[in-house]
Formats: C-alpha cells, sequence, structure tokens
C-alpha cells in the first residue's frame, strides 16, 4: 500500500485532532510551505536534514518567535504521528527554538484606568472592566445577553452555535468557565442590554458590525478573524481611546494582564491565578508572574539607586 504525503496526512490529522481552529490556518500554511521545499514527501522519509534546512529559511525575512511558531505547528503532525506508531520517531525533536527577544510585559496603572474610564462611553467603559476582570477580547466581544447571571453577578464564558442571529464562536483552549463580576459592572451590562436593536444578542457589540457578521454568513465568507473580533478596527478604535485619556500606548489585552497583577500582588496563589486566567498550562500563568516579579526587582532596584545616589549627592 502506497504511503501518503505531507498533503494527505495533513487532511486526515485536522479531521482527527483536536487543533484551535485559530491555528488551523498557520497549520496549513507551514505544511505548504515545507512541501515547496521538500516536495509531497512521505512523513517516514522526513530526515532532520529535511526539517533543519525548513528551519533556516522560515528565518529569513520572519522573526525568531514566527519561525518557532511554524515549526511548533508542523512538529504537533509528526508527534500525533509518532504517537499513533506511524512513524518511529519525529524528526523534529531536538531542534532548537531561535532565541526571542522578551515581550512587553504592560499593565495599565490605577490612575491610567481612571482617566480612560473619565472618557470612555458606557460601550467602552464597560469592555475595559470586562477586561480588568480577566476577559479576552474575543470573549468580551462574543459575550450573549443569556450568557449573565444577574443574581449572581456571574458571566458564564461559553462558546457559540450557528444561528439566524448570531455565528459559531470557540472558546480559547475549549475551557467553559466563570467570571465574577460586581454591581456597577452588572449596572453597565444592564444599560447595554437595553439600548440593543431588536434579537440582537451582543451586547457590546455595535449594531452595525452585528449586521454585517451576519451578511457575510449568509453569503459564505464570513472568516473565523471576524467571528473572534466582530468589531471592525477594534485596535484602532482602543488606541484612540487611550490617546483622548492620554494615557501612553499599550495594548488591550495588557488590561488583562493588570488583572492577573493585580490578583497575584493580594496574595492568590499560582493554581488559583492559572484558573481565573482560564490557562491551559500552568507554564503560561507561571510566564504572566515571572514577569510581575521582573517588574518588582527593577522597581526595587530603581528606588535603592536612588538612595545610594542621594548619599553621593552633597
Amino acid at each position: 500500500m502506497k504511503q501518503p504525503g505531507m498533503e494527505t496526512v495533513l487532511r486526515d490529522y485536522l479531521k482527527r485532532s483536536n487543533i484551535e481552529e485559530s491555528s488551523v490556518e498557520v497549520l496549513k500554511r507551514s505544511v505548504r510551505w515545507f512541501i515547496e521545499m521538500h516536495g509531497d514527501i512521505k512523513p517516514q522519509d522526513v530526515t532532520f536534514s529535511h526539517v533543519d534546512d525548513f528551519r533556516a529559511w522560515l528565518r529569513k525575512g520572519r522573526s525568531g518567535s514566527t519561525a518557532n511558531t511554524y515549526m511548533a505547528m508542523i512538529k504537533g503532525i509528526f508527534r500525533w504521528l509518532r504517537d499513533r506508531g506511524d512513524i518511529r520517531s519525529n524528526p523534529f525533536d531536538g531542534v532548537k527554538r531561535y532565541g526571542t527577544s522578551a515581550k512587553n510585559y504592560d499593565i495599565y496603572k490605577p490612575d491610567e484606568i481612571r482617566r480612560v474610564l473619565r472618557v470612555a462611553d458606557l460601550r467602552w467603559k464597560t469592555i475595559v472592566c470586562l477586561a480588568l476582570c480577566s476577559m479576552r477580547r474575543a470573549e468580551i466581544l462574543n459575550l450573549h445577553v443569556s450568557d449573565i447571571d444577574f443574581e449572581r453577578n456571574e458571566i458564564r464564558i461559553i462558546g457559540k452555535i450557528k444561528s439566524p442571529i448570531s455565528w459559531p464562536w470557540s472558546i480559547k483552549n475549549h475551557n467553559e468557565a466563570l467570571v465574577g463580576i460586581n454591581e456597577m459592572i452588572a449596572k453597565m451590562l444592564i444599560e447595554l442590554i437595553e439600548q440593543l436593536a431588536g434579537k440582537q444578542p451582543y451586547i457590546v457589540l455595535k449594531e452595525r458590525y452585528w449586521k454585517r457578521n451576519l451578511e457575510k454568513q449568509e453569503a459564505g465568507t464570513l472568516t473565523h478573524a471576524l467571528r473572534n473580533c466582530p468589531w471592525g478596527n477594534f485596535t484602532r478604535d482602543f488606541r484612540s481611546l487611550l490617546k483622548r485619556a492620554r494615557v501612553p500606548a499599550k495594548r488591550f489585552h495588557d488590561l488583562r494582564r493588570t488583572f492577573a497583577n493585580n490578583i497575584y500582588q493580594d496574595g492568590f496563589s499560582l493554581i488559583d491565578l492559572k484558573y481565573l486566567m482560564r490557562h491551559a498550562s500552568i507554564q503560561t500563568t507561571e510566564l504572566y508572574i515571572k514577569k510581575i516579579e521582573e517588574r518588582k526587582l527593577i522597581s526595587q532596584s530603581g528606588r535603592t539607586f536612588r538612595k545610594y545616589y542621594e548619599t553621593l549627592v552633597p
């Protein structure tokens, strides 16, 4: 029986694995490039030399982090084949990752948050406060009226299905979860719900974006990116909000990092933080804490130097 090549293996892998939808296009691209370089080779014939050449090619014109991502995606296929017993070993094992520079880890200071909330309208106030409760952008923009329990002040993060008024959306890591909110946020959510048009279930989404996505869904052109972030130009609009508040440019995701920082400083354990952040891996949570500790260390060293400097100045 003829052994299948990489193209056939990819199709089989996508059918059988539980890969995140957001990662599918990256994986397809990686396999396509690998085939363009080495042909539709059988996985059993892939050697370290093939992998090393592919790794070197990926680095041309790309950051080390991006090259590592593509390598990790295709490595997952070979890990799956090895676990099934289709190949003896994974030729990607032992291949070194490219060194990457540390990512910036910013948090919002209390005064910066106050300034943002002061200039924000009701919609943006709600979005910012939900992010400060640990919610991701996609979770906020795909929040339905039915997801909120106002008696318990809890938000249920749950995937969505395709319907005449909604599009399918999957939770990151497929983990349903609960997020606690306070009475102030609950009140803002109620005000937004009262302003919703017709049967729109999306609480913080502008009506025009909701209708646009439904039209694209009907036409069969609704992409994963638009289902994940149905608010057009969200990043641009958020930056505009920060500019009006005279807050230095930071990422929206840094609001979630601010939540992690505050929770950790309040004495919550690593396991508690992992649960509240809804991380699939404890290693991700450890990375957050490592960055928090690094910032604390830098701040402490700065204070120590100032004390030392004061003893030198006459």
